[in-house]
């Protein structure tokens, strides 16, 4: 079977399959990693029967197809696991909550600190792992770089010790401290074999600057993929947030609501990392080089013991239209409506969010305008409309948004005693003013007296 995961808007988005077992006691997982577009694409497979991680695969192994594609795999192109090849090494950055919602439970407190001390004792020599501290009060803070691992030796003796310092302060910041992650891959000579992230927290983010965005594309294309696992109770908001940044650098997002479920949540993650096979599948085993931001399917076959598939896409589709703008319009009429000219969209892949403020829009230009929030595609139209006020020789301005980029209508009613203005669609003319009027009547009081008389 095939589970469809969320995705962001970022390059090189991946996500993690669902698992599909034949027999019963086999299961094969997979995972497509988010990398550059320029990259191989890769996928993580995992093949496991009663439980036990299958050794020995190679290339004839493995069956796989992209969008119903066969793909001719060379032996060269599946890396065995570390657990298996001597040459491969695993480089982690552990990312660790001590805001109150941590620091506060003593259990769960001692859970993490545990489970992350085993996580680095189960490690081989060769090994690299940093940690990572966060909490508002005292930022998101490197307390041990990367670190190899020596079996027992100083460097482990440090990293345990960083592990159990105290870290006390208030206010979440995770995005920030994920980020800060992330960047230590960054520059730093690291062993060949699998990289991540691993966050453990809440989820709540209450302080950071940088967005899920900058996370993901960051991560991503340092193909960094990002492990998360979520403390106590399920809550939407947080879970949404962990589970974008797993699903969309090809990570895992673990809920763990107990302490035992925090210690098996680290032992599932290590499992992965130490015993996956990595199928690279460079551009020249592609039926057609894959340079678009539509969704592609990836399938692994490894008969008899099971198959998995994953959605992946190569890079970001572009939801950031061409700059616009609408002409202005001065000398319009008071209280009426005043339509702008249209304006036509253009640069985006993917239908991009519309919103508008002080005032309506109109996708196609049509006597239909809206002021709630929609969608709008490459080469469609649109037209804003304001009400001006009530007072000459004043200025309104309604604000469209597309994608992130803002267009602005300005709306400027005549002087006082002005003649008719451009309405612009809202009516047109000017309202007659004070001196006008009694012209008028005096003409047609001088009329009337003359066919009188």
């Amino acid at each position: 079977m095939t589970t469809h995961f969320l995705r962001g808007s970022l390059a090189a988005l991946a996500v993690v399959a669902a698992l599909a077992a034949t027999p019963a006691s086999a299961t094969v997982t997979l995972r497509v990693q988010g990398r550059p577009a320029s990259d191989p694409i890769q996928a993580f497979v995992r093949v496991t029967s009663g439980g036990v991680a299958v050794t020995g695969l190679t290339s004839a192994d493995f069956a796989v197809k992209i969008d119903g594609d066969d793909i001719t795999l060379q032996s060269t192109d599946v890396t065995q696991p570390p657990a298996e090849d001597p040459d491969q090494h695993v480089s982690v950055v552990f990312v660790m909550d001590y805001t109150p919602s941590i620091t506060d439970n003593a259990a769960f407190l001692a859970a993490m600190q545990t489970a992350v001390d085993d996580f680095i004792d189960a490690m081989n020599v060769g090994d690299m792992a940093a940690i990572v501290k966060f909490n508002n009060d005292l930022g998101a803070t490197v307390v041990a770089a990367f670190t190899d691992i020596d079996d027992g030796g100083p460097h482990d003796a440090a990293l345990h010790a960083a592990v159990s310092t105290t870290y006390d302060g208030r206010g979440s910041n995770i995005l920030d401290a994920v980020q800060v992650g992330v960047d230590q891959f960054t520059g730093v000579p690291l062993p060949d074999g699998p990289k991540a992230v691993i966050l453990i927290t809440d989820g709540q983010d209450t302080s950071s600057t940088s967005t899920s965005d900058d996370v993901v594309a960051g991560a991503n294309s340092n193909g960094i993929p990002l492990f998360t696992i979520r403390v106590g109770d399920a809550n939407q908001e947080a879970d949404d947030l962990l589970g974008g940044l797993a699903d969309n650098t090809g990570g895992q997002f673990i809920p763990a609501p107990t302490e035992q479920d925090i210690t098996d949540a680290y032992a599932s993650v290590s499992a992965l990392l130490t015993s996956e096979y990595v199928i690279s599948i460079p551009d020249s085993a592609l039926p057609a080089v894959i340079t678009d931001c539509a969704e592609h399917e990836l399938f692994v076959n490894v008969p008899p013991r099971g198959q998995a598939s994953a959605q992946f896409t190569r890079r970001q589709c572009d939801s950031t239209p061409d700059d616009f703008a609408f002409d202005s319009v001065d000398n319009a009429q008071l209280n009426t409506f005043v339509v702008s000219d249209p304006v036509t969209i253009s640069g985006i892949e993917v239908p991009a969010h519309i919103s508008v403020i002080q005032g309506s829009y109109s996708i196609g230009c049509t006597n239909t305008f809206t002021n709630d929030p929609g969608t709008i595609s490459d080469g469609e139209t649109v037209c804003v409309r304001q009400q001006t006020g009530g007072q000459a020789s004043t200025s309104r301005t309604t604000t469209l948004t597309v994608g992130g980029v803002a267009g602005t209508f300005t709306v400027t009613t005549r002087s006082q005693g002005g003649g008719g203005g451009g309405g612009g669609g809202g009516g047109g003319g000017g309202t007659t003013g004070l001196p006008e009027l009694l012209m008028g009547l005096g003409a047609l009081l001088l009329a009337r007296r003359r066919r009188a008389g």
